[in-house]
């Protein structure tokens, strides 16, 4: 009985969880005497008792006009009540009766003059996703924020889980979008309490990374590959492999930023991940594609948005996806890498190799730009299990 209670309420587009009559909230009425009135009650969450709420009509003069307004204020009320409005909250959260959807625009329009595009892009995304759940649930345009309680977040989760067919890795970038989100509705008197919480995310053995480095063989395809079809995203790669930059970085670059005669690429801090300005070197054998590149209009982005998967400089600013979609949807299938190669690969590659190759590990934590030569130090783990042969020759058994 409860499964097909459940399955008529997502037929018809209710909640499971909408505050019901009598249980939750008893509706308003009107009351007529010395003082007119209209009163209604709710239950107090933290009590489980029932508190009355009262709006006076003393600024209407005869019995008409208060019998009119009372009808309005009822409507309002209740129709308030009905997606879950308690004005108990309103001590704690003033805005808790403010329309989601209107919450969910003030935090998009706040956020826009905070973050980045590239990390907007993404707010934006999952906004969207909970904007487009609440609209088959029927309750996008008139759902208050208090409304929205922790059985909601749960049922939220589950239908994401189940239907958007998402990584384990995504689910748990969604708990900590949302958590961030009420967080700031809390910070802002939206809510009393965040309904994200106490989400549990999935464990880290589930959410390991599926990224694996390439081996010489591969490499040599991808470059000869691109060597012959598309010689400016040859170069987004090898800056990649090479100058081990982030995606983000390559798509932010300007023709300013390269330094032909030092060898040198110039990462400005207002596009680096950890705003500290650096400058990478160009190896020797990447040299000639790079002096293929049109350099001379030093304001233009050196790899640009431009029609189809044209990466020439130009004053439009490519998106660091589009980088990454070119390699999933024409270079992987190409060439039949499997999911495990990604773009992002070419960077632990390069590490890697450098390491191996013997480049002193200080320099290539130079180069990667991080934090500390034990970040640098982990990539030596993903490099095939070979026995050191200086340990080999180690005779301390006395």
């Amino acid at each position: 009985m409860y499964d097909t209670l459940l399955e008529l309420c997502k037929e018809k587009k209710m909640s499971f969880f909408k505050p019901a009559r009598y249980v939750d909230f008893i509706p308003a009425k009107l009351s007529e005497g010395k003082v007119w009135y209209v009163y209604f009650y709710v239950r107090n969450p933290d009590t489980g008792k029932f508190k009355r709420f009262r709006t006076k009509l003393e600024r209407f003069r005869t019995k008409k006009e208060k019998r009119e307004a009372a009808r309005s204020i009822i409507a309002h009320i209740d129709e308030k009540l009905a997606l879950g409005w308690n004005p108990i909250y309103e001590d704690t959260a003033p805005n808790s009766s403010c329309l989601m959807s209107d919450a969910l625009d003030a935090f998009l329009k706040i956020k826009g003059r905070e973050m980045e595009e590239n990390s907007m892009r993404s707010y934006r995304s999952y906004v969207k996703i909970l904007s487009g759940w609440l609209q088959k649930k029927g309750a996008a345009d008139k759902m208050v924020v208090s409304s929205f309680s922790k059985a909601l977040a749960i049922e939220f989760l589950d239908d994401v889980e189940r239907e958007g067919k998402v990584s384990f890795r995504t689910f748990n970038n969604y708990i900590l979008f949302y958590r961030t989100l009420f967080n700031w509705m809390q910070e802002k008197g939206y809510v009393s309490a965040n309904p994200f919480s106490d989400m549990k995310k999935k464990p880290k053995r589930l959410t390991h990374k599926i990224r694996r480095i390439f081996n010489d063989t591969e490499l040599a395809v991808l470059f000869r590959y691109l060597h012959d079809k598309n010689r400016i995203y040859l170069v987004i790669c090898l800056l990649c492999y090479c100058c081990l930059m982030r995606p983000k970085e390559i798509a932010l670059l300007k023709c300013s930023d390269i330094d032909v005669d030092r060898q040198l690429v110039h990462i400005r801090s207002e596009i680096a991940k950890n705003d500290n300005e650096s400058y990478r070197t160009i190896p020797d054998s990447m040299m000639p594609y790079i002096r293929e590149l049109d350099l001379s209009n030093p304001e233009y982005f050196l790899f640009a948005a431009h029609k189809d998967y044209d990466f020439s400089p130009g004053t439009r600013q490519v998106c660091s996806r589009k980088i990454a979609k070119y390699w999933s949807d024409h270079i992987r299938p190409a060439l039949g890498f499997d999911k495990e190669l990604q773009f992002y690969s070419l960077k632990d590659t390069g590490v890697t190799n450098m390491v191996g190759s013997g480049v002193p590990i200080s320099f290539v934590q130079q180069q990667a730009d991080h934090s500390s030569i034990s970040m640098t130090a982990i990539y030596l783990g993903k490099q095939q299990a070979k026995a050191n042969e200086a340990l080999k020759e180690v005779d301390i058994i006395k």
